[in-house]
This record gives C-alpha cells, sequence and structure tokens, in this order.
C-alpha cells in the first residue's frame, strides 16, 4: 500500500484528473480500471472518480509496488542555470521579459534547460519560491511567443494562479499590447479580422474561412521614410496571427522571413528576425488576484524597437 498527501498545489482537482496527472506514465484505462476495482481511498473512503481532492487529505493506493513505480510521474526536474530578465514578481505570478531567440516551452529533448519554462522553473526551485515536490503541479506559462518574438511572459507559480490566469486569458481580461515596425506608410487604425489555420507541413498560418477566428487592432504611431511604428492590441492569441494579419494589409514587419518577401537587407542594422515586442501587459479584474487590477507592466527592451525605428526611419533604403 502506497500513501500520499495532498497539499495545497494538488488540491481541488478531480480525483481521476489527480491520478492522470500523477500517474503520468500509465494508460487511462488502467487508472479508470483501478477506480473501479476500488484499489483507492481517501480519507480511508473508497475513492471515486468526481471526488475532489483536497488539502491534507490522504490517498491510500492498493496497488504493487512494481506497478506504481512504473506509472508515477518521473520528471527529474534538473535546476540548470537561469538567465532571466524578471520584471515582476509576488507570491503568485512571475512576469519574465524574454529575449529574442530564446524558446518558451521546450521542442524536443536537445531544448532541455535552453527554454525558458526550464529556466523559469529553474529559478522557482533555487530559491525555493515553489516546492519542487508537488505532486501533480509544475510551474507554468500562461502566454507565449515565438522563438524569435520578444517579451513579457506571465509565468503561474501555484495552481489557484494558474487556473485564475488561464480564465482571464479565456474571458479577455489580461489586455496584451505589442510594438512592431512595418514597411508601408500607415496613418489609420485598422482592424483585422480573419480565420486562419495551420499548414500541415510547414510553421505558418494561412487564410481559411472555416478556421480560427483572429481579431487585431492596430494603431500607427508615428511614420517616415514608407516605414510605420505600430502598437497592436490582441483581441484573440493565435499563433503568427500578428505577423500574418500584417502580411495580409500588405505591410510585412521588417525583418520578417516568413510572411515578407522584402529585398531589403535588414542584417546591416543588426536585424536577424522579425521586429515584434510583446511590449505591455494589463490586468483586469481577475478572481482570486483582484490585487493585479489595472496594473501594467512594460517591457525593459522597447528601446530595442526605438534603435530599430531610428535606424529604419533615417537609413534611407527606399
Amino acid at each position: 500500500m502506497i500513501e500520499v498527501k495532498i497539499n495545497e498545489n494538488d488540491s481541488n482537482q478531480r480525483f481521476d484528473r489527480f491520478l492522470r496527472k500523477y500517474f503520468k506514465n500509465a494508460p487511462l484505462s488502467i487508472i479508470q480500471k483501478n477506480i473501479r476495482k476500488k484499489n483507492f481511498k481517501i480519507n480511508d473512503k473508497r475513492a471515486k472518480k468526481d471526488d475532489l481532492v483536497k488539502k491534507d487529505d490522504i490517498v491510500k493506493m492498493y496497488i504493487k509496488d512494481e506497478d506504481y513505480h512504473k506509472w508515477v510521474r518521473k520528471d527529474d526536474f534538473k535546476a540548470s542555470d537561469f538567465n532571466l530578465d524578471i520584471i515582476y514578481e509576488d507570491e503568485n505570478i512571475i512576469i519574465i521579459d524574454k529575449k529574442s531567440g530564446v524558446l518558451s516551452h521546450a521542442a524536443s529533448s536537445s531544448d532541455y534547460g535552453k527554454n525558458l519554462v526550464d529556466q523559469m522553473t529553474s529559478y522557482l526551485y533555487k530559491t525555493n519560491k515553489v516546492n519542487s515536490r508537488d505532486l501533480t503541479f509544475r510551474p507554468s506559462i500562461v502566454n507565449r511567443l515565438d522563438r524569435n518574438t520578444a517579451g513579457l511572459i506571465i509565468g503561474a507559480k501555484n495552481t489557484k494562479a494558474l487556473r485564475a490566469l488561464n480564465e482571464a486569458i479565456r474571458q479577455g481580461k489580461i489586455y496584451k499590447y505589442y510594438l512592431t515596425l512595418v514597411e508601408g506608410e500607415i496613418k489609420k487604425d485598422f482592424i483585422v479580422d480573419t480565420n486562419i489555420s495551420k499548414y500541415e507541413n510547414k510553421n505558418m498560418v494561412k487564410g481559411n474561412k472555416g478556421g480560427k477566428r483572429i481579431i487585431t487592432k492596430f494603431y500607427p504611431l508615428e511614420s517616415k521614410n514608407n516605414f510605420t511604428l505600430l502598437e497592436c492590441e490582441l483581441i484573440t492569441g493565435k499563433t503568427h496571427q500578428i505577423r500574418y494579419s500584417l502580411h495580409k494589409n500588405s505591410t510585412p514587419i521588417i525583418g520578417d522571413r516568413k510572411y515578407s518577401k522584402s529585398k531589403i537587407n535588414y542584417k546591416k542594422i543588426n536585424l536577424n528576425s522579425q521586429a515584434l515586442l510583446a511590449y505591455k501587459l494589463v490586468f483586469g479584474k481577475i478572481k482570486d488576484l483582484n490585487y493585479l487590477e489595472n496594473k501594467g507592466f512594460i517591457s525593459k527592451q522597447v528601446k530595442e524597437i526605438e534603435r530599430l525605428k531610428e535606424e529604419v526611419f533615417n537609413e534611407g533604403f527606399n
């Protein structure tokens, strides 16, 4: 018999969902079979799949040791070095200013320790701000950016914050703004409201009436020499949403290799990827995180967009 105690971050979830995370290597059918066979108890009472596990509950598992060790989650997280620019942190959340070229999540095993999630987790574990012994919870980010898009990413340090932030994003209560530089002169605000889907064999999106809806608002801030500095407000949040929308508008982001056919050599101004920065976050009223209401945060990398603006506005490419 194996006995585990439920802590705060593992609480307030259905028992079957807890087991699916805890026994990460067990097929769902095996978990369901063991629940039906009454092989689990919560506080010495038969556990049902829809029971809610709570803090300090004792779960007893009447299964073989060899099965337990075969099924149980084996993350074996090894804290690595971290290089984070932390904009804000409290007991629930952390806001990090991601550099261009850094992955948000690992795309393969070779990315271990080289992505923002691993670095954030290393920082939180090494500084004892998150309990590495949580049974099912791991620190997570709630918004992600392309490898070559820089800017603000929000991390959740506990289950309560993760649920609250994910729900806030679904309800549009976290307002996300980007800065970018585009080819073409734009004088008026505009909105791109369309539908997209992903290509099957390449990491790009395309217009598709049957695809997912994307809505982005664009506000021109300054124009010169056929270039425009734009503020972009995400109403929805889909992969490559801003990049595709500006391509569709025939005003591509400078340096964008996927969605622009520009012949301008931006390498001479030290730009090797799209000039796109997730520069501002503003929080609305969020349940369990009310203290964040109306708080805004700005990326330190705005100065890089300003540098690029001065370069393209005065370089005279055309």
